[in-house]
């Protein structure tokens, strides 16, 4: 259910429960079907990659978000851009360590709501692993604790953010010693709904990017 000044809409797409709170309230996912046939594509060609380690190379990638899949269920008028980063250091035997961070801002706005806000993920520390050696596969997972919002609230009801996740699939090839990058990424951020302080509800926004990215071996 999505709430709009004490009455109550049906959402979209009822099973996601992902709301913000801001006088009004509006349901904020990621368009899943897309999302799930770019993952579905790059399990099947990462079936071309050679399941084995790197090897002796170490590598060092970053990454920043090209396209952002997400939509805000209710609002025709809202678009949703990411922003943010992913850092990570990858090891020789394909062990890697990275931190990333991304942030989704929504504009466009209803006048009800009558502002621009964001969901912000915070510092996340992530591991993962890729197999190849020119052309890479690299699967990973990470985790962060402070994620925060900007969203409007009345004077008693407020987000405070628990936790944040992210998990990733990334493709990458090999040029000498550089690599040119991409990587599908879903990210979600949960907060605590608290009234005087006291917390009486959870909420969850999730979207996904499409990344860029290069990387040196040495």
């Amino acid at each position: 259910m999505v709430v709009v000044k004490n009455r109550s809409f049906r959402s979209s797409n009822s099973a996601v429960p992902y709301i913000q709170e801001s006088g009004s309230y509006f349901v904020f996912t990621k368009k899943g079907d897309n999302m799930y046939k770019k993952i579905t594509s790059y399990f099947v060609l990462s079936l071309f990659v050679p399941l084995v380690a790197l090897g002796d190379s170490s590598r060092a990638r970053l990454y920043i978000p090209a396209s952002t899949n997400a939509e805000v269920s209710g609002c025709v008028t809202c678009e949703i851009k990411a922003s943010g980063y992913s850092a990570r250091y990858i090891f020789g035997n394909g062990f890697g360590l990275g931190l990333a961070s991304s942030k989704a801002t929504v504009t466009g706005s209803p006048a009800e709501i009558g502002s621009d806000y964001s969901y912000d993920s915070g510092p996340m520390i992530d591991i993962g692993y890729t197999f190849g050696s020119d052309f890479t596969f690299t699967v990973g997972y990470g985790v962060g604790s402070s994620p925060t919002t900007d969203v409007k609230s009345s004077a008693n009801l407020k987000l405070e953010g628990k936790s944040a996740a992210n998990f990733f699939l990334g493709l990458g090839y090999s040029f000498g010693i550089y690599e040119v990058l991409l990587a599908l990424r879903s990210v979600s951020t949960t907060y605590d709904i608290t009234l005087g302080g006291t917390p009486i509800s959870q909420v969850d926004s999730t979207w996904g990017t499409t990344d860029i990215g290069i990387g040196f071996t040495f």
